[in-house]
């Protein structure tokens, strides 16, 4: 376990957006979780788990709750048969890059949305992405139990975001099947090392009859700006981010063109983005 004081969050998220955290505790174990998160909660306080924050859009104000971080060996993964069983800290591109290399398919249409597994999985939870039935088990941590393992292939559904609320995601297992086509594209795909873009995963859920990319663009907010931040992306419902940009910025840009589509289709879009405020709790923009 390490402890770091004022961190600024500008550096440990997509965007470079947020302000600073009087704590991160970067946890090496589940055992480092949960003694993290017993503490905590003797203390009444509350906390933000923090992956590679790909998603989660912290205030410009800072977070005064601890913010738990996994690495050490909550950032490592092992191969298994026709499985991987991995640490929610680990990165989801050498994750998916690793399971091509032995042959292992059902990964690879799932290592753009994100860096971390655990954000991953946390995205399958809010709904933004389908891992179509390569879950396996997911193994979370609460403060004062053990750790609780829910069984994906044994009919078991997924924690709500409710419930992961109360929890940080420590380890989670993927069940693939074996392809020469998977070890193919390991040997003719080179990992792109060049520094990306800031941008996001998709800014809105899907709605049921029609994609948050073409509600947006029927409402004229391809391009739309607030500040450092614009929607773009390949997919249309993204955000990219300048220097300049802010948490504010994010807020208003996703509201702004939230309230445009309702406008312009009737159809309220749902953010798959995750903001937080000074004490760690969810908001809805």
């Amino acid at each position: 376990m390490e402890l770091h004081e004022r961190v600024d969050l500008r550096a440990w998220t997509s965007l470079g957006v947020g302000g600073v955290a009087n704590l991160v505790v970067r946890c090496h174990s589940a055992v480092a979780v949960s003694d993290t998160l017993d503490l905590a909660a003797a203390h009444g306080m509350g906390w933000v788990a923090l992956g590679s924050g790909s998603r989660i859009i912290v205030s410009d104000r800072g977070i005064r709750v601890p913010v738990v971080s996994s690495t050490g060996e909550l950032a490592r993964w092992n191969v298994e048969g026709n499985g991987i069983e991995t640490g929610a800290g680990a990165n989801l591109a050498q994750v998916c890059r690793a399971a091509r290399r032995v042959g292992l398919s059902g990964l690879e249409s799932l290592d753009h949305e994100g860096r971390s597994i655990g954000g991953l999985i946390r995205a399958a939870i809010d709904g933004v992405i389908d891992l179509g039935g390569v879950l396996d088990w997911i193994e979370v941590q609460g403060p004062g139990c053990t750790a609780q393992r829910w069984h994906a292939t044994a009919g078991e559904p997924i924690p709500d975001r409710k419930e992961i609320r109360r929890r940080v995601i420590t380890r989670i297992r993927f069940r693939l099947r074996p392809s020469s086509v998977a070890r193919a594209q390991y040997r003719a795909v080179r990992p792109n090392r060049s520094r990306a873009l800031r941008s996001t995963g998709p800014i809105f859920l899907d709605s049921r009859d029609a994609s948050a990319a073409d509600l947006l663009a029927e409402a004229g907010c391809s391009n739309l700006t607030a500040g450092g931040v614009r929607i773009g992306g390949s997919r249309g419902n993204e955000l990219i981010a300048g220097r300049s940009a802010s948490s504010a910025d994010v807020l208003d840009l996703c509201r702004r063109a939230r309230d445009r589509v309702a406008s312009a289709t009737s159809v309220e879009l749902v953010s798959a983005l995750v903001f937080v405020d000074e004490d760690g709790l969810e908001f809805v923009p």
